[in-house]
């Protein structure tokens, strides 16, 4: 049985990848972004849960799943390229110096070394990086080498909160391409969602049988509840951060509640719905709709309205998921008037 609770939790990320990026006004504003950067390590988790097979299963889907990524990055690749010229064209900005910059060897290093996309637009790096999560995984499971890569996890986490973080205590510094990327943040996480689903039938029956359910339960939201502080502590300290120790906590607790107890929850319809079939999409799409919205904010004279900037980010992800189920219950109607 699917479990429900992981698809209501992809709409929730998705819905924090748009508040990263389309933030709420002021300090409330940040201490809320804070708090989302735990979005894209559960997209990773998430792709890395559903990636675990028995056996010698994956081999074969694992390259089908890399062709659909692909194709899915060539596509989003193409729509913004388009959509980036027109955006300059508009705002009368050098297109010509733009579609070098696209070629310049530097930036074809960049993206091939660490998935950065930023030439472009920034948020794109996470479907090259899964594609090389997903190639490396395939010659994980090949060779056989699943224990080992899972005792590479806490190494990988731990270079990607030295390089992310804790290097600046030491005067050290890492641009952010060199941490974020498929290694650092993608692999380790994938990897722990893999691994979450190996032994998740083994944890749970381990927490009944010796009666600490309820323990381990509680201790599982104490985890998230603390993650979710000290991320604002470290923002404190700190100021902005791709990434901090306390959202690498919350994440993995909150995952971990998910799988052993989220089936036990009632969860809304709609919103399992939305992460099952549109979150990848709304993470992809919503950063053009918050261009759209920019510029017609501005021609209308309310971008600097409070009341606009409080509801925008929450407009960003409301007209983005509406576009998108508008397109999929369209195309659903046209394929069954074809067969009719």
């Amino acid at each position: 049985m699917r479990n429900k609770s992981l698809d209501a939790a992809k709409a929730v990320a998705a819905c924090l990848v748009v508040f990263i990026h389309v933030s709420f006004p002021g300090q409330v504003g940040q201490i809320i972004k804070v708090l989302a950067r735990c979005a894209v390590p559960f997209f990773f988790m998430i792709s890395g849960y559903f990636c675990y097979y028995e056996g010698k299963t994956a081999e074969d889907k694992i390259p089908s799943k890399i062709l659909h990524i692909l194709k899915l990055f060539f596509i989003s690749l193409l729509f913004y390229l388009v959509w980036e010229y027109i955006m300059k064209f508009l705002s009368g900005e050098d297109t010509g110096e733009w579609l070098k910059e696209l070629t310049d060897s530097s930036h074809l290093k960049e993206f091939a070394l660490y998935n950065s996309t930023s030439v472009v637009r920034a948020h794109l790096w996470f479907l090259p990086a899964l594609i090389y999560c997903y190639a490396v995984d395939f010659f994980v499971e090949k060779w056989k080498l699943r224990k080992a890569a899972y005792c590479c996890i806490p190494v990988l986490l731990a270079m990607l909160l030295w390089r992310a973080e804790f290097c600046r205590f030491f005067g050290g510094f890492y641009h952010t391409m060199e941490y974020r990327n498929f290694l650092f943040t993608g692999f380790g996480f994938y990897l722990t969602g893999q691994m979450i689903h190996e032994y998740q039938d083994k944890m749970y029956q381990c927490f009944v049988q010796k009666h600490t359910e309820r323990h381990i339960k509680w201790l599982l939201i104490v985890g998230m509840a603390a993650g979710a502080a000290l991320s604002i502590l470290e923002y404190s300290f700190q100021n902005a951060r791709e990434i901090y120790l306390g959202n690498c906590i919350a994440v993995i607790c909150l995952f971990l509640w998910l799988v052993l107890y989220g089936k036990e929850k009632k969860i809304s319809p709609i919103l399992a719905e939305i992460g099952r079939k549109y979150a990848f999409l709304i993470y992809l799409l919503h950063p053009a709709v918050a261009d759209v919205m920019k510029k017609i904010s501005h021609h209308v004279g309310i971008d600097s309205s409070l009341c606009y900037l409080w509801l925008r980010p929450l407009l960003v992800y409301g007209i983005t998921l509406g576009m998108i189920q508008g397109v999929f219950t369209l195309n659903m109607r046209l394929k069954n008037c074809s067969r009719r």
